[in-house]
């Protein structure tokens, strides 16, 4: 067993820059002001608003007119003027209010004393002792003095404030700043001297200490510590891993503000196992409507491959991904979505997680598309390939090299007329491997025979005309002869195929009030029939190229395929029956939903996905049925099963139990799958799953997470995660616990190994994050995350 440990690091360096990246700031505002309640005492800002006397738009307006009021007032012949008692001064958005105010006239110099309160919009300062300023210049001082910034929660106190610059930028001296509320600090910063800029993303401080509570942890000559939500160059925090396949993992992240339209990130990363990888991100914003990101990763070899082949061989990885709109209207489109790594490096993803790459049942994709789309049709090219994370596959997946779509859709009253067309071109790097150009047209016409409320029915008429150009090599690959059953003799180099579409679909809706528990409800029947035929066809000719079976589920019983993809399409003479019925509440809330349906065939279906396939002589598909429960707003149920009648087995069902409460979420789910009507899955034996989720607030401060997973025929646990979160006003810690199954996929092909992962996250909010580890804290597992199955409307 392997143990990785993600650890509280060291608490910052002496002299350490910080930066942060847009998401990074977003995501640890968002945290903090979801307690509403911990920042009631943070005043909204106020932007300032121009005087009308001034001719300017700067400040508050130096000529904007004073109103003071006080008890007593008295001047003296020097020219000042002496209020005292209940004093209030205001000049636009600046305020003022003290015991005692001197006004010099001429030079428009201030001085208050006793119970000072000032505020400005942006910021708010009170003090006991004195404040002397300018009304002219806008520079203030203030002596003893607690401040509070508007719009965000930095706060603290100082021996002295300065607010200079038309108030923009505040310097304080023996100060303190933390973000969280009055009489909760739990963490602050305490320095000799403190410059805050309104118009910069970080503040500075100088000989500054680390308060926890009521200890000090750590010392920065100098340190820089954000106000805003924006982006700066500078070192951002490091991370840290302990254990593991990597054993001690530190990354130091740089990140570079290079323009407001492009920014990049450069990470040494230590792996002691491994060695030293370098990271780069760079994005960037060309012009508009367009977007994209470069990122490689290098590690010039790796020291957990000595005395392999792959000793002296670097790993490496490059992802680039770019989105594009060519037209204010977003009619003309392209995207690219590249990632690559080495041929040989099939564990890649898997020792190093990086965070770029779309990868399905092992492959990697690499895609290329663009088009013009608009409401009625889309013209769309696509170049596609894949790379294959897993060794010794005996085939490899076809290249779109490339295809070309056309598709239409044009309503004409109760007429619909449709075209679904492509040009594709079908590479293999495979050895001994057919290969194809295909070219699909399926044009349809759909007649609305009925369209009333409670009763559709439509006609649906087509056709499918495909032609293919094989290039069908002389000896076919052993995997393609012997165990899909293709052969070279009979895979034709020229092959047109044409076929007839014929639907009938009907349906009709039937409601009725009712009454259960002595509550209002409405309830629906809705019976729903359809006729198919599409005659058949022998297509052993023809190679697979992208077409596997299609799932089946209540709604696959009434589409017009048996197959997803075009290299096969499935006679049909047959009839679908399905029957759904409904419950809304006096809300109309939905409430309850059962569904079930059937296809019979008057002929069986003689279509084979392959060659060597067995003919089928059933005349039924599965009885499917699908069913979601509402009970009370809180709790969920939802359920599939597909029933083999013909011979009384049950080839798959889900069941799952939700509770969902304003933020308490508990889960539990079950899913079985026979081997028998599943040969694509590679199972040994019939899969049998159970397990669950959770996430609970044990008080408003404290949070709970975990989930199980155990496949119950192989008798042993699949993803297990526990988490616990104490979340307070301006600080929070997390520690989550998780034990996974991961496969050797470059060293021991087809041998699982189970993994331990430990993590512990220490969050300052409005400061960051002192400590490393995955930032989410979600119900479900990192291989079986969470999600809601329910189909209900409302």
């Amino acid at each position: 067993m392997r143990i990785r440990i993600i650890g509280l690091p060291l608490l910052l360096m002496s002299g350490l820059s910080l930066a942060q990246t847009q998401e990074t700031t977003a995501a640890t505002q968002e945290a903090a002001f979801n307690f509403s309640r911990c920042f009631s005492h943070v005043p909204l800002k106020v932007e300032s608003t121009s005087s009308p006397n001034s001719g300017t738009h700067s400040g508050n307006g130096s000529n904007a007119p004073i109103t003071v009021t006080a008890k007593t007032l008295d001047a003296t012949r020097d020219g000042k003027i002496l209020y005292s008692g209940d004093v209030h001064v205001e000049q636009n958005q600046r305020k003022l209010s003290a015991d005692y105010l001197e006004l010099e006239q001429l030079s428009r110099d201030v001085l208050a004393e006793g119970n000072i309160h000032y505020t400005d919009g942006a910021i708010t300062v009170d003090s006991q002792e004195r404040l002397t300023g300018n009304l002219t210049s806008k520079d203030t001082q203030l002596d003893a003095a607690n401040y509070q910034f508007h719009g965000e929660p930095g706060r603290g106190h100082a021996k002295q404030v300065r607010l200079s610059d038309n108030t923009s930028q505040v310097d304080l001296t023996g100060a303190s700043y933390t973000t969280c509320p009055p009489n909760g600090e739990a963490w602050q910063l305490k320095a000799s001297s403190v410059k805050v800029e309104q118009d910069e993303v970080f503040g500075e401080a100088w000989n500054a200490v680390l308060w926890l509570g009521d200890v000090p942890v750590f010392y920065f000559p100098y340190i820089k510590f954000p106000v805003k939500d924006e982006r700066q160059s500078g070192l951002l925090y490091p991370s840290f891993e302990f254990g593991g396949d990597n054993g001690t993992d530190i990354s130091l992240p740089y990140y570079w503000n290079i323009a407001p339209n492009y920014d990049a990130t450069f990470t040494p990363r230590y792996m002691k196992k491994r060695g030293t990888m370098a990271q780069l991100e760079f994005r960037y914003l060309p012009i508009k409507g367009q977007s994209g990101t470069l990122y490689g990763e290098y590690l010039s070899s790796d020291d957990e491959l000595d005395k392999t082949q792959w000793q002296d061989d670097p790993r490496w990885l490059f992802s680039w991904r770019h989105n594009a709109r060519f037209d204010d209207a977003g009619h003309w489109r392209a995207s690219a979505n590249y990632t690559k790594v080495a041929d040989w490096d099939k564990e890649y993803f898997d020792d190093f997680s990086p965070p770029v790459g779309q990868i399905v049942d092992d492959q990697l994709i690499q895609s290329f598309r663009g088009g013009y789309y608009d409401k009625q049709w889309q013209l769309t090219t696509e170049i596609r390939d894949y790379q294959i994370l897993k060794p010794d596959l005996p085939t490899m997946p076809f290249q779109l090299a490339p295809s070309l779509a056309l598709t239409s859709y044009q309503g004409f009253g109760d007429f619909d007329l449709g075209l679904d067309s492509e040009i594709t071109q079908f590479k293999n790097d495979g050895d001994q491997v057919y290969e194809a150009t295909r070219v699909h047209i399926e044009p349809k016409l759909v007649y609305s025979i009925v369209n009333q409320p409670g009763a559709q029915l439509t006609a649906d008429m087509g056709a499918y005309y495909t032609h293919y150009e094989q290039d069908v090599p002389d000896t076919l690959s052993s995997y393609y002869q012997n165990n899909l059953g293709f052969s070279a003799n009979e895979l034709d180099s020229s092959v047109d195929r044409l076929l007839p579409r014929l639907r009938v679909n009907g349906t009709l809706v039937f409601d009725r009030e009712t009454q259960w528990f002595e509550q209002d409800f409405t309830q629906t029947i809705e019976p729903q029939l359809q006729y198919l035929y599409v005659p058949f066809e022998d297509q052993d000719n023809i190679g697979l190229y992208d077409t596997t079976d299609m799932r089946q589920d209540y709604y696959s019983l009434f589409s017009d395929r048996r197959y997803a993809g075009l290299d096969r399409i499935s006679d049909a003479n047959q009839i679908t029956a399905g029957f759904t019925s409904r419950i809304y509440d006096a809300e109309s809330v939905e409430r309850l939903r059962l569904a079930i349906a059937q296809t019979y065939n008057f002929v069986s279906p003689r279509v084979r996905l392959f060659p060597n396939d067995e003919p089928s002589d059933t005349k039924r598909s599965f009885l499917t049925f699908e069913g979601d429960l509402n009970v009370d707003g809180d709790w969920f149920i939802h359920t599939e099963a597909q029933q083999d009648t013909r011979n009384k087995r049950l080839a798959a069902a889900n069941v799952t139990l939700e509770y969902n409460n304003q933020g308490n979420l508990a889960q539990l789910g079950f899913r079985h799958l026979n081997q028998t009507y599943f040969p694509d899955a590679r199972l040994d034996d019939d899969l049998n799953q159970l397990g669950g989720t959770f996430s609970w607030p044990l008080d408003p401060q404290w949070r709970l997470i975990g989930g199980h997973y155990r496949d119950i025929e192989l008798n042993r646990n699949i993803d297990t995660l526990i988490g616990l979160r104490y979340d307070s006003c301006c600080w929070a810690v997390s520690l989550v616990w998780e034990q996974s199954q991961k496969e050797q996929k470059q060293t021991n092909p087809g041998e699982v190994e189970q993994e331990t992962l430990i993590g512990l996250r220490f969050e300052l909010k409005g400061l960051s994050s002192l400590a490393t580890g995955d930032g989410s804290f979600t119900p479900g597992t990192n291989l079986l995350p969470y999600y809601r199955p329910f189909n209900l409307n409302n």
